[in-house]
């Protein structure tokens, strides 16, 4: 994934000069066990039942609206929206979509294509961390929602993101750079502020950490090389400085002491009924 900053790519993934290591960072992510049991609580907490009319804002690859297109199956429809047209054509061009009412069509969060009250259930997943303006995105959600219907979203308070190290000036550093590239760093701890700002009752909230435990992994997720690089070209850190604490890293991860972590929230909330 050399050169390609995940934090600030995916919001132009079609103007990537490497849109694979998007659509690889999707796939490897949707793998974990942390995410695998968050996604299942969504679907839970949504109470899906077939026959309805599911809207998945900023689907990606397309999985999480396929697993609830089997839910809603066979009189239901969902719909996978995604401002990358690359990643609607990979999620459109899926055999597992076959037979299962879903469709995927390009569309902007923040202007949905969609008349009121056109959805029973609105499901986003750590979309709102690259979007500017997440009100208004939370506020289009809301409209397109029936009343009584549930909206759910999912995202990360970067503000949590921790890694474990002896060295912790240089952590803090990547920590930093990392965090504030995101284009709203603190979106899961304002889930709830926005739920409300938008008018929605019955909120739940859902806190839950993911814990990874090696180097590589976390490497993965949260491009620590790739940051790194940036803190060195900014003068933050040595280029020693990065090598002993990679090295210190992987010796973590040998010995079964390599902690990186990061809060989340999942947020629920109901829309009234028209009055």
């Amino acid at each position: 994934m050399k050169n390609e900053y995940l934090s600030t790519g995916f919001q132009n993934v079609d103007g990537a000069t490497q849109q694979n290591a998007y659509f690889i960072c999707l796939k490897f992510l949707d793998s974990l066990p942390y995410y695998k049991t968050c996604k299942r609580r969504s679907y839970a907490l949504l109470a899906l039942k077939p026959g309805m009319t599911v809207l998945e804002a900023g689907c990606g690859l397309g999985d999480d609206a396929i697993r609830i297109a089997k839910r809603i199956a066979p009189q239901g429809k969902v719909i996978g929206l995604d401002a990358s047209a690359a990643m609607i054509k990979k999620a459109t061009s899926r055999k597992s979509t076959a037979h299962l009412p879903v469709i995927f069509q390009t569309g902007d969060i923040q202007a949905l294509p969609f008349p009121d009250d056109s959805f029973s259930r609105c499901r986003v997943d750590r979309v709102l961390q690259h979007i500017p303006r997440p009100q208004t995105a939370m506020n289009e959600l809301v409209r397109v929602l029936e009343p009584e219907g549930l909206l759910l979203a999912y995202d990360n308070d970067w503000d949590t993101f921790s890694i474990v190290s002896g060295n912790a000036s240089v952590s803090r550093h990547i920590e930093k750079i990392w965090s504030f590239s995101f284009a709203n760093r603190r979106i899961g701890f304002d889930l709830p502020r926005l739920f409300l700002e938008a008018g929605l009752s019955d909120m739940k909230i859902y806190p839950a950490t993911s814990i990874i435990a090696d180097f590589e992994t976390a490497d993965k997720v949260y491009n620590l090389r790739e940051t790194l690089q940036k803190a060195m070209e900014q003068n933050a850190i040595t280029s020693n400085q990065a090598k002993d604490w990679i090295d210190e890293l992987r010796r973590q991860t040998d010995e079964g002491r390599f902690l990186a972590t990061l809060t989340a929230y999942t947020v629920i909330g109901r829309k009234a009924v028209k009055p």
